[in-house]
């Protein structure tokens, strides 16, 4: 997040600009969790906004994939993802 700005502008701004795609923030998924005392991982569900394109690794991304829910377990995931990774996997969208 940049000075000022709430949780869901930062969904905006990053999917806009890692993926170049807008989107419309829905709730938080899982709890917060913290990677270390800076640093803190929080997962929102969002929608792209109708007419947009597919989403396109546009910076540091190297490889982005759909994903079937029933899949999301089997790949190799952070430490501090797989908790959320698992609350995914059951998240009704």
């Amino acid at each position: 997040m940049e000075p000022g700005e709430t949780d869901a502008e930062a969904v905006v701004r990053e999917c806009r600009e890692e993926l170049g795609v807008e989107v419309v923030v829905g709730r938080q998924v899982g709890a917060d969790a913290h990677i270390d005392d800076r640093l803190t991982l929080r997962v929102y569900l969002a929608r792209l906004l109708p007419g947009q394109p597919d989403p396109r690794p546009l910076e540091d991304h190297d490889v982005l994939a759909w994903v079937a829910r029933a899949d999301l377990l089997g790949l190799d995931w952070l430490a501090p993802d797989v908790p959320i990774v698992g609350e995914l996997s059951q998240t009704s969208w």
